[in-house]
């Protein structure tokens, strides 16, 4: 049965390849070539769906947000506080928040696309006693496929960012795991994403990445500044933008037993 299964499957795989003729459901020990193997490798690597290598965050470059506020006007939530009661935390900002101001060569002019501007200086400002300043990013996406998933995404700080935390991370919520880059520690030179004069400008590019994640799990993108506070210098904020998440897709099991057949066809022939 195993050896019908894996003909009738070999066969469909053969259909629509340029290299049909070197398959035959009736001789698959003596005709099948390492050209051959390459070959369906190759038709199922390029038969993934193009949808896979798209990008599963909704507005990852913040172009729908509201510059100046914490609107999105996408499944991103950006929570912050207000330590003076009136001054935010952290909030949308086109321009020099921006990874693809035309300021550092991108093709969005200031006033349009936007980054997030997380202002730890609003927290105990000028030393007054004010609460410390608290700001959350998330979005989450329910998965389709298994695999492996990759976030990328920019990130900028300036020499004086004062704050206990400043991370992103991508947890999944059937693993219970996560990944997370601490954006304190982290090698990033000094400067905004979007400003002309920026020394670090679009940012510094980081990735997470889970693997052995299921479909129907759920994962979030969390970004995190905890405890900001005011450095008494300039200058002193952060910045993120350009959010990526891929799914590289795990071979199923039917490709697998394919091309181990295949594979064990070379070895008959020679």
């Amino acid at each position: 049965m195993a050896g019908k299964w894996c003909e009738k499957c070999l066969s469909s795989l053969c259909k629509g390849m340029k290299t049909a003729q070197y398959c035959s459901v009736n001789n698959l020990g003596a005709r099948f070539s390492v050209r051959s193997v390459l070959t369906v490798a190759s038709f199922l690597a390029l038969s993934m769906s193009a949808s896979e290598a798209a990008n599963l965050l909704v507005d990852g470059n913040f172009s729908l947000a509201a510059s100046g506020a914490q609107t999105s006007n996408s499944p991103w939530v950006l929570t912050v506080n207000f330590p003076d009661g009136s001054d935010d935390s952290a909030q949308f900002q086109t321009g020099f928040a921006n990874s693809e101001n035309t300021g550092v060569g991108g093709s969005e002019a200031p006033g349009t696309g936007a980054g997030v501007w997380f202002k730890p200086f609003e927290g105990n400002q000028t030393g007054g006693g004010d609460p410390l300043a608290q700001a959350t990013l998330t979005q989450s996406i329910i998965t389709t496929i298994g695999g492996i998933y990759e976030l990328t995404f920019r990130a900028g700080r300036e020499t004086h960012f004062q704050a206990s935390r400043f991370e992103v991370e991508l947890s999944s919520s059937l693993l219970g795991t996560s990944d997370v880059v601490d954006l304190l520690t982290a090698t990033i030179p000094n400067g905004n994403l979007g400003g002309a004069a920026s020394t670090n400008p679009e940012g510094t590019e980081f990735t997470l990445s889970l693997s052995g994640v299921a479909p129907g799990d759920t994962l979030t993108v969390t970004a995190r500044m905890v405890d900001g506070e005011d450095a008494l210098v300039n200058p002193q904020s952060a910045f993120l933008d350009r959010f990526n998440l891929e799914v590289v897709p795990e071979p199923s099991q039917g490709i697998l037993i394919a091309l181990a057949a295949l594979t064990l066809g070379v070895r008959r022939r020679r």
